[in-house]
């Protein structure tokens, strides 16, 4: 027989060596090392725990939404995203969860009145099996040391190992084997709901939301610094527990302040009232039970067997079998349909809530937008005085600028004084316009400005600014950079520009325009007076120079013609004053054509710039009117709602297929 060789250890070792101790940033040791066999076995099973490596937490996960209900689940997702503000988020969550399984979990509050005591005694009835012996979970839920500021969580499940680390969980979760739970796939939420104070009592109906209800509020346990956060719970249904009369008048009026939208969520609230040694018959709205004979039958039949006669009757005078009964029926397990009956009935409500929501907000912008509109009478008032505005302004217009062409002031300007008044045009000028140029309209506009906001107009004009534009420099323009202090103080001293693209001389530019911002009317008249009398100062001093320098231009050149005829022809002294006489003629009458042609031109141009301003003044008023006449609303907002309406009928429309 062939002796065994003693390299196969030293081998086994220097692959352990190779495995565990190499340089895990040098990347040729996967690819030097030979790959060794294995089996098919070994294979496969790397191969398995390969395909199982992903988790169902992923964020790429998808969901494995039936097929049945694929449709409504997109369709309620449409609902999350186009009408968000109309639902109750929390609760569209649980309906969408409710969805994605054929057997949804149910998902029940236990409420008690400011406190739990008589919901934990309840909940533990329902869950205990008569047949076993108190379970640990069962001294844990009614313990007194409790903190009934926190809520509790009640699921199917076996205790956890007391000896391991227990997971930390926003709200205590209370695993019980309870069969209860695993026949109706339910877990109970126990915690307390608020009783209406004083203040509250004296605010009237409708001051409590449904949420209250079937998406309570549980507090955090309390943190380091004792700050304790509240976790809006949603549930399908809810069990309002109350001890005594008392508590029972409490929580009537709760639920007579509750606005319930939804009739599908007042059916899913079911009140409960512990009442000991009584014997009254409860109505169909209130369950009345007795915690106490139903833990001494509990307690009866946990002592021996023999006691199960007593425990039945203590059990069935209690009560306890409609509580179980309504549990029950509370369940989606035992739901028969195309869909579990309390994931429809909570898709219902959300539906029905959304739409009442909808109309509720049009309604308020209806009435918000009514508001602002302008009633009958002030739009007739402020109608009748644009228009007596227009007629005054017009008739203040020609009167004006008649009796300023009239004037001994303008007279001064007569083409035969232009040789001594040229320096006075631009004072001449700006008086004439400053006092003849819709003075009395200018004071009027004030007044109506402040009619229109006093109406709740406000009364803003869009000039007519000239479009003068600068090329922007471009990648072709520039031919040396721009400094930067220069840069800073064109922004701080142009107007407001914006860019637009234009096509003048066959390639796209760039170039800035004037942006149009909207001013006051009272500041309309006379910003417009002050531009036009600075256009009609220059054009007309400048004119006015060149006249007189052209008259006394002809008029020597005449002299000089005439001279020169004198020189050249003696003693025609005749013919030498002719030619002066009719070039001075000549340009006098020159003179007094062109003077009169330009002031002609200034009459007109008042003339018709006041017109212009009048008229797009009364037009810019009667727009505000009709505008505010009108209920304008805004197109997004139009479209949301549209949008959000059009996803709520659609589910709907889903909802009402799989019935």
């Amino acid at each position: 027989m062939k002796p065994p060789s003693r390299a196969r250890p030293y081998q086994q070792i220097d692959v352990f060596i190779d495995s565990f101790f190499f340089c895990p940033s040098c990347t040729t040791w996967r690819t030097t090392r030979p790959l060794r066999p294995t089996s098919r076995r070994a294979l496969s099973t790397s191969r398995q725990s390969a395909s199982t490596v992903s988790s169902h937490t992923a964020v790429n996960a998808t969901k494995n939404v039936p097929a049945r209900y694929k449709q409504l689940y997109e369709a309620l997702g449409d609902v999350r995203k186009k009408a968000s503000a109309q639902v109750n988020l929390s609760r569209l969550q649980l309906a969408l969860q409710g969805l994605e399984s054929e057997t949804p979990i149910t998902r029940v509050a236990v409420l008690g009145l400011n406190v739990q005591e008589t919901a934990r005694r309840l909940v533990r009835l329902l869950l205990a099996d008569p047949l076993e012996d108190e379970g640990p979970w069962e001294k844990q839920m009614v313990d007194q040391r409790a903190d009934s500021s926190q809520g509790l969580i009640v699921r199917y499940g076996q205790p956890p190992n007391p000896s391991l680390p227990q997971p930390r969980a926003s709200i205590p979760v209370l695993q019980v084997p309870s069969s209860v739970l695993e026949r109706t796939n339910m877990e109970i939420l126990v915690s307390t709901i608020p009783a209406l104070g004083d203040g509250e009592l004296l605010q009237g109906a409708h001051t409590v939301t449904p949420d209250a209800f079937l998406s309570p509020s549980v507090g955090t346990p309390t943190a380091a610094t004792g700050r304790q956060v509240s976790i809006s719970q949603p549930v399908h249904s809810t069990m309002l527990v109350t001890k005594g009369l008392d508590e029972l008048m409490s929580a009537a009026e709760l639920l007579a302040s509750t606005n319930f939208i939804a009739l599908e969520d007042r059916k899913s609230v079911q009140v409960v009232v512990n009442l000991e040694d009584t014997m009254t018959k409860a109505p169909r709205q209130v369950l009345i039970v007795d915690a106490s004979k139903a833990e001494e039958g509990l307690a009866a039949i946990r002592r021996s067997v023999t006691e199960a006669r007593t425990y039945e009757h203590k059990w069935v005078d209690s009560g306890m079998p409609s509580l179980s009964s309504w549990l029950t029926s509370a369940s989606a397990a035992r739901s028969e349909g195309a869909i579990p009956a309390p994931v429809k009935t909570l898709i219902s409500s959300l539906l029905t809530n959304a739409t009442r929501n909808m109309q509720a907000q049009a309604a308020l912008e209806a009435r918000s937008s009514a508001a602002r509109t302008l009633s009958f009478s002030t739009r007739t008032n402020l109608e009748a005085s644009i228009e007596e505005f227009s007629r005054n302004a017009h008739q203040e217009l020609q009167s004006g600028l008649a009796s300023a062409w009239s004037s001994r002031n303008w007279r001064k300007l007569a083409w035969y004084k232009l040789f001594w008044r040229v320096d006075d045009v631009g004072l001449i000028i700006a008086d004439l316009v400053t006092n003849a140029w819709l003075p009395r309209t200018e004071r009027a506009v004030y007044e109506l400005s402040g009619r229109l906001s006093q109406a709740g107009i406000s009364p803003m004009d869009v000039p007519q600014v000239d479009r003068v534009s600068s090329p922007m420099a471009g990648a072709e323009v520039i031919t040396e950079p721009t400094q930067v202090l220069r840069a800073h103080a064109d922004v701080a001293t142009d107007p407001p520009v914006e860019p637009v693209v234009v096509n003048r001389t066959g390639r796209a530019e760039i170039e800035m325009v004037p942006i149009s911002q909207p001013v006051p009317f009272s500041s309309t008249i006379s910003n417009t007076r002050a531009a036009y009398m600075n256009r009609a100062i220059t054009s007309l001093t400048s004119t006015a120079q060149q006249i007189v320098l052209k008259t006394l231009s002809l008029t020597g050149l005449s002299a000089g013609l005439s001279g020169l005829t004198y020189v050249s022809v003696a003693g025609s002294v005749y013919e030498a004053g002719t030619i002066v006489a009719l070039g001075t003629a000549f340009a006098l009458w020159r003179m007094q054509g062109d003077w009169l042609k330009a002031t002609r031109s200034l009459e007109q141009g008042l003339h018709e710039e006041g017109k212009s301003v009048i008229r797009r003044i009364v037009g810019r008023m009667r727009d505000l009117v009709e505008h505010g006449s009108k209920v304008v609303e805004d197109k997004v907002e139009v479209q949301s709602r549209r949008e959000a309406e059009d996803a709520v009928l659609r589910a709907r429309e889903e909802l009402d297929r799989l019935k």
